[in-house]
């Protein structure tokens, strides 16, 4: 029984690391994205490849990048509720 619930864990894992990378890679273009508009309506001068990359990093070390982490911990937590509910009664 319990190797069961362990490859369900497994499958689950690849799973929610796949939509990691995928919310990743979507949530980083779209600030890219955002910041290329942002200097573009300001007219901002120098170069602005220097602006978006400065933008970037400071993504890289903002909350939003940290709150994808969410992805893992709600499944998993919701997992090992019910995993440890079934096992109680």
């Amino acid at each position: 029984m319990i190797i069961g619930w362990l490859r369900l864990f497994a499958f689950a894992l690849v799973g929610l690391t796949i939509v990691y990378f995928i919310v990743g890679i979507y949530s980083r273009s779209v600030r890219r994205e955002k910041l290329e508009k942002q200097w573009a309506e300001q007219g901002l001068g120098g170069d602005r490849d220097a602006f978006v990359e400065e933008g970037m990093n400071a993504y890289e070390h903002g909350l939003k990048k940290r709150l994808l982490w969410l992805i893992y911990i709600i499944p998993m937590v919701v997992f090992v509720t019910i995993v440890a509910v079934i096992n109680w009664q």
